[in-house]
């Protein structure tokens, strides 16, 4: 359980913080903010269950803070605090089904039954959600079987149309091997955040494909595929291509604002008979292997032919990357890509043809620095990724661009070491705000994680983690001085998911924890 204190007087919040015996109520953490936007910065940051909050705020009042929180935390509960017995200020708050109403000042025992009454009732709530879901399971056993069903007769397991149909049809997919159907091939290629467990994703994705395909058909279902792939197959007697594809395009939609993940989604341009379902699979798979620039969203199958007189100039590449000139190199390499994708003429055999040439090119151009290539990729570069690298266009492109300035940096090694500390710095600084570590930097500037910390020690004199704790403790510091952001929003400010491990590493750079170092600036302040 997890509490939000929010009051624009420091001192309350101070005061119920530390006053509260939060073991004994139930509560594992307790947060603190003086404004409406402060609380949200922690709402969006934490799961709250209750909040703790003051009515007269300047700006945004309590009522209005709440009200703005039940359109989007509906099962949070609020207890409301006010220091005046205002009947219209009860009447908006009980409109607003706030849980508890106290009068300020509140002691801290009269808190804390609060607080265990609101707890219990979430209990109670808790408790009927699971038991209404029990009625629910049957339907969902009958999903997950349909669901393997489909899958094991798709994926080509031993398994004839007929038994699949008659397999399908006992667990609510009714089919006959003649039965008219659509294949659609959803592939995420990526998240925005961090990804969604896999049993609440696929039942989300379930419902909303249901919904949007519901005047298309009744009867649709979604399996994992493997790989991040969840093909989708709908009986599709009498039905609208438009009106499917336009549902699936909303679905893509849906993923990236819902899910915030980018979809692709692909499909055959007719129905075919249940029977040749298999063969649909196989060559949605092929089209999205061949989707090398990883492109989202709903993607027509046609594409247009590969122009015959547009080839890669490797002879005239090699020379420039001969005297130098990796940046030029480069730039030619990315607008020759970009030619090809406006074209959809990109495909995993071009790309493979690619890598392989290029690979000679570069290692003929290295020969002559007198490098040894195990070195290379065992310091600066992942060997395994270097393999690999034609998979898809921005992989490919990735080692390009490692490649081309590996050059260049060779031409002088001192310029080149400073020129790699310039990156990781420049990315350090964009990023310090998120919780980085080695593994991320590396990765962002095409360096060995183990090489990237010599090096950094080398050129910088410190090593990069201290370095990084040294840069967040700058901002912290400031933040603390010149603003009156609450502490646990300037850790979170600063990279630190964990309040504790920020106020150990302030202590230890500065000599006293966050909340002394703000009084003593308070102290230090002249006063008005």
């Amino acid at each position: 359980m997890k509490i939000l204190i929010v009051d624009d007087q420091p001192d309350v919040v101070k005061g119920i913080l530390s006053g509260v015996n939060w073991e004994r109520v139930g509560v594992d953490a307790a947060f603190g903010a003086h404004s409406g936007e402060e609380a949200k910065q922690v709402l969006q940051e934490e799961h709250i269950d209750i909040l703790l909050c003051d009515i007269e705020m300047p700006g945004e009042n309590g009522l209005e803070f709440f009200s703005w929180v039940r359109e989007r935390y509906q099962d949070v509960k609020c207890i409301f605090l006010t220091a005046h017995a205002d009947f219209t200020y009860a009447q908006k708050a009980l409109k607003l089904e706030a849980a508890d109403y106290l009068l300020q000042p509140a002691s801290y025992a009269g808190v804390e039954s609060s607080i265990l009454r609101v707890s219990e009732r979430i209990r109670e709530e808790q408790l009927v959600r699971s038991y209404s879901s029990v009625g629910k399971d049957a339907l969902r056993e009958a999903i997950g079987f349909r669901r393997n069903i489909l899958r094991e007769f798709l994926q080509g397991v031993q398994m004839s149309a007929q038994e699949a149909a008659e397999k399908a049809g006992v667990f609510g997919f009714p089919c006959t091997p003649d039965t008219r159907c659509r294949c659609f091939w959803l592939q995420i290629q990526r998240w925005e955040g961090k990804p969604w467990e896999y049993g609440l994703l696929i039942y989300g994705m379930q419902n909303i494909l249901s919904e949007l395909l519901e005047e298309c058909s009744s009867h649709v279902t979604l399996f994992h595929g493997g790989k991040d792939a969840y093909p989708v197959v709908m009986i599709a007697e009498g039905s609208d291509r438009r009106k499917e594809e336009e549902a699936m395009a909303q679905f893509c939609e849906t993923c990236r604002s819902l899910f915030r993940m980018e979809v692709s989604c692909y499909a055959g341009p007719s129905t075919v008979l249940f029977r040749e379902l298999p063969e649909e699979y196989l060559r949605l798979q092929e089209v999205d292997r061949n989707n090398v620039t990883r492109s989202t969203g709903f993607l027509p199958l046609e594409g247009t032919v590969l122009p015959t007189d547009y080839f890669p100039d490797f002879p005239k590449w090699k020379s420039l990357l001969g005297q130098g000139y990796g940046g030029a190199v480069r730039e030619e390499i990315h607008r020759y890509f970009e030619t090809l994708a406006e074209a959809g003429s990109l495909n995993r055999e071009l790309l493979a043809r690619f890598h392989e040439d290029f690979l000679e090119l570069f290692f003929g151009v290295i020969q002559s620095y007198q490098e040894r290539v195990h070195e290379i990729f065992s310091e600066t570069y992942d060997y395994d990724a270097m393999l690999h690298a034609s998979t898809s266009l921005p992989q490919l492109l990735e080692f390009v661009d490692f490649a081309t300035r590996y050059v260049e940096e060779k031409q002088d090694t001192a310029e080149g070491n400073r020129a790699q500390i310039d990156r990781v710095l420049d990315f350090i600084r964009e990023n310090l705000p998120r919780n980085i570590g080695r593994q991320e930097i590396a990765k962002a500037v095409y360096l060995n994680p183990e090489y990237l910390s010599r090096l950094f020690k080398k050129e910088m004199g410190i090593g990069l983690n201290e370095y990084l704790v040294q840069e967040r403790m700058k901002i912290a510091e400031s933040l603390l001085r010149n603003t009156s952001f609450s502490i646990s929003i300037i850790a979170s400010k600063v990279g630190y998911v964990n309040f504790s491990h920020f106020a150990r590493a302030f202590k230890k750079e500065f000599g006293v924890s966050p909340t002394e170092y703000r009084k003593e600036c308070e102290r230090d302040k002249p006063e008005k």
